[in-house]
């Protein structure tokens, strides 16, 4: 992919706002798993409400993940930086567990050269 050339994984992120971060499915788990772990403490307070959704994302992220381990899929994808892959992209790729590279350009239409 040319240096400089605007894809949509890159609008994508410029889209999003300055404090926002893509995650895996695998990471998103990981991160509600230990909001779940404190909802017994959470509960006793009458000021905190955990949104109704909750348990719906939890269950979407853990059985949308193949992936157990982000550092893991973090490591083995990082190298696709070198090739301008954006981390909405990686993210995405690790998200849709492709079986071929030609499946990766059919979902990921901005990894097209």
């Amino acid at each position: 992919m040319p240096k400089g050339s605007s894809t949509s994984g890159q609008k994508n992120e410029q889209e999003l706002p300055k404090n926002a971060k893509c995650l895996m499915d695998c990471e998103a788990a990981d991160i509600l798993l230990g909001i779940q772990e404190q909802m017994v403490v959470l509960s006793e307070d009458p000021t905190i409400k955990i949104p109704i959704p909750f348990d719906r994302g939890l269950q979407y992220a853990k059985n949308g993940s193949r992936y157990t381990d982000p550092e893991s899929v973090r490591r083995v994808l990082e190298p696709l930086k070198a090739h301008g892959v954006s981390d909405s992209e990686i993210c995405m790729i690790a998200n849709i567990c492709p079986e071929s590279l030609d499946e990766v350009f059919a979902l990921i239409s901005s990894l097209k050269v």
